[in-house]
């Protein structure tokens, strides 16, 4: 028996088993490359993949320059290739039982961008994504719209299936980008359809069609060719997933952390992709900065810590490497490649089916194709409330709470907490829903212009006792903390809120639990003193944070401001409002904010116990510089480290999962408790399930 409203989504459990040590092997080669694989030995590298712990790779058919690398009846072959590496590889990994996929570029084709510029996607002001005449090719940007050009995909696509026995296709840059095109057949299909196609959420749900129809059609013929092979859709962790994850088998995330990803993409686009009930996988890379970063090689302690964080969230493994022209495996890549996934590898009993505990989600809106978390990104797709997803997501993991990210249209009943982001739109259909929610004992922590029904300035939650009189006039406003024993410990002190508040006046039955404050004027060029904002000058009759059952409402935008200032007050006034309504999370533990806390469930199987596990991962960077991100190459071990799990289930053995050491069970109020003594990069408690409960 579980503890009540924790979800464990049985979808997952019941997954087909996927590698856990994947290879994602770029192999890019312009016309400018002479010589393409000629020192490719294949039992040199199929051995080298075995020697790494490799158990799966994903090698190239046809690269972004367009050129494919076995003999195809499409164009082009690449000019200095003269054997069939592709089949090469598929046979040297099939003889040692290393899975295969074969990579295809999609929308990114420099060889048919220039031979048919027809199929180009434009943009508003009447250009296209290639760049001027003297830069490198870029992104090419192909328009799914042309009938002839996702035809000519399938049919390079078929033709890979049907040569190689391939375990599966992995199809990259299939996302229309920018998610608008204003190309002739775009264009017309949405005048012919009485859509206007200036308006950014027609474009945006014209492109997810066009994606939706392009998907179906690659996963049915591919399993109608190769019945139960994996098909793969790269860039998909986008909103409106839920009508696209039924088109692949599995969810790759793209998010090298070194790069422009960071280090908050990965946890924050998992607990989304993962609610769709596909397995998810995790790429990294073994570079020090970005892909083709040849001569970058990550430092092991980095990689070990990353791929710890990768598992903790229920995921799988891959590292992203760049096959040199001449087609042999760099040694020392997959030495430390080969540590790494030693690891991994000792850990898989507990990894198989074990799938993540939640008791929290982040609810999230917007037009399909809006990136999850990022206010803009690599591919051009904007989301005004992406800063807020990142910061509520660091807030609530440095707070150890386990949680998901889900749209409306998914069931945030099955959680205990609901958390709004700072613009979520909520309509009446939702704010229903959220009403029943609270009267069914559910938490709601709602943040700034959350609590207001779109399109009013009127409190959804209308009985909560706030009025909304608009926004503060004053950026930084200023946060006064009332006497609540809530705010115990903390300074005296008017805090600056940097991004602003609402004005929300209180009723009974709001409980004002802190003021908001502000200055004698706007800093401008007509009024300003000192170096920066006005001073604090006087508290206003309105809420800066209110309480009223199990509704917490921020008046200012809490996530977005801690996302781009940390300012610490953030994280207390976040931190105390959800233990004030939610005062019995699943695990409770003495690990510091920047260690990662996860929960993962593994029910009983053949010769394997029903087990609960925590994730500890040791997020431990050196102090970086403003030109470079976070580097995990020296991390401070974490020592002596307090795990308690509220469950109800009889647990009669902890120990660790990397060596097998017991730990001595401690009885707590509602579950169980560990310490753990030592962890460098990531640790595992198991807390095993007896046959009788309690």
């Amino acid at each position: 028996m579980t503890s009540p409203r924790l979800w464990i989504d049985p979808r997952l459990r019941d997954l087909p088993a996927r590698p856990w040590r994947k290879i994602h092997l770029d192999f890019h080669n312009s016309q400018h490359i002479p010589r393409i694989g000629e020192r490719f030995d294949p039992d040199e590298f199929g051995d080298c993949l075995l020697a790494a712990h490799v158990d799966a790779i994903v090698v190239f058919a046809k690269d972004m320059h367009g050129y494919f690398y076995y003999p195809t009846a499409y164009e082009p072959v690449h000019p200095g290739l003269d054997i069939d590496l592709l089949g090469a590889q598929v046979a040297a990994c099939r003889a040692r039982n290393i899975k295969v996929y074969a990579y295809y570029c999609t929308t990114w084709d420099n060889y048919l961008a220039e031979k048919h510029p027809e199929w180009l996607v434009w943009k508003r002001d009447r250009t296209t994504y290639l760049p001027s005449f003297d830069q490198p090719p870029g992104w090419t940007a192909l328009c799914l719209s042309h009938a002839d050009f996702v035809q000519l995909v399938l049919d390079h696509t078929r033709e890979t299936l049907e040569c190689y026995e391939l375990d599966g296709i992995w199809y990259d840059m299939p996302l229309p980008i920018g998610g608008e095109c204003f190309c002739r057949n775009c264009l017309a299909a949405l005048r012919a359809a009485g859509e206007d196609p200036f308006d950014v959420a027609v474009q945006r749900r014209h492109k997810q069609q066009l994606l939706v129809d392009f998907m179906r059609r690659a996963y049915e013929q591919a399993h109608a060719i190769r019945p139960g092979c994996q098909v793969d859709q790269n860039n998909q962790t986008r909103l409106g997933l839920g009508e696209r994850a039924p088109l692949m088998d599995n969810i790759d995330i793209e998010a090298l952390p070194t790069a422009f990803w960071g280090y908050l993409y990965f946890p924050t686009n998992v607990r989304y992709a993962r609610t769709f009930g596909r397995s998810v996988c995790g790429m990294s890379g073994r570079f020090h900065r970005s892909w083709a970063d040849f001569g970058g090689l990550k430092h092991p302690n980095q990689l070990r810590a990353e791929l710890a964080g990768i598992i903790a969230q229920g995921a799988q493994c891959d590292l992203g490497d760049q096959l040199p022209p001449h087609g042999r495996l760099d040694p020392a890549v997959y030495r430390t490649i080969g540590e790494a996934y030693a690891e991994i590898e000792r850990l898989e009993p507990f990894l198989h089916q074990a799938v993540p505990v939640t008791e929290a989600a982040i609810l999230v809106r917007g037009t399909p194709l809006d990136d999850l978390a990022q206010s803009s990104d690599a591919h051009g797709a904007r989301n005004t409330s992406g800063v807020s997803v990142y910061g509520l997501t660091k807030l609530l993991m440095e707070c150890h709470i386990q949680f998901d990210i889900v749209e409306p249209d998914q069931a945030f009943e099955r959680y205990r907490l609901v958390v709004l982001p700072d613009s979520l739109a909520v309509d009446e259909a939702l704010a229903q829903r959220l009403r029943a929610y609270l009267a069914s004992g559910g938490a709601v922590l709602v943040s700034h212009r959350a609590l207001l029904l779109e399109g009013t300035g009127q409190v959804w939650a209308d009985d909560m006792g706030l009025a909304y009189r608009g926004e503060s006039p004053f950026a930084p406003a200023y946060l006064k903390l009332g006497e609540s024993p809530l705010w115990h410990g903390l300074p005296d002190y008017e805090y600056a809120l940097y991004d602003g508040a609402a004005r929300l006046a209180p009723r009974d039955p709001a409980l004002i639990l802190a003021h908001l404050g502000e200055p004698l004027f706007q800093r401008s060029a007509e009024h300003y003193t000192s170096h920066a904002q006005t001073p604090f000058d006087h508290l206003t009759g309105d809420a800066a944070v209110a309480l009223a059952g199990r509704l917490a409402a921020v008046a200012f935008p809490i996530g977005s401001s801690y996302y781009r200032h940390g300012y610490w007050i953030y994280r207390e006034v976040f931190r105390r409002l959800v233990n004030a309504i939610f005062p019995e999370p699943v695990v409770i533990t003495s690990a510091p904010l920047s260690a990662e806390v996860t929960v993962t469930h593994q029910a009983a199987g053949t010769n394997r116990p029903e087990r609960w596990m925590v994730h500890v991962v040791n997020f431990s960077p050196v102090r970086r510089s403003p030109e470079h991100c976070e580097y995990l190459e020296d991390p401070v071990p974490l020592r002596d480290v307090r795990v308690a799990l509220r469950i109800k289930d009889s647990i009669t053995r902890a120990y660790t999962a990397a060596d097998g050491a017991d730990l001595p069970l401690r009885v707590f109020d509602g579950g169980w408790e560990v310490t753990i003594p030592h962890v460098t990069f990531g640790e595992i408690a198991v807390f095993e399930v007896g046959r009788d409960e309690r």
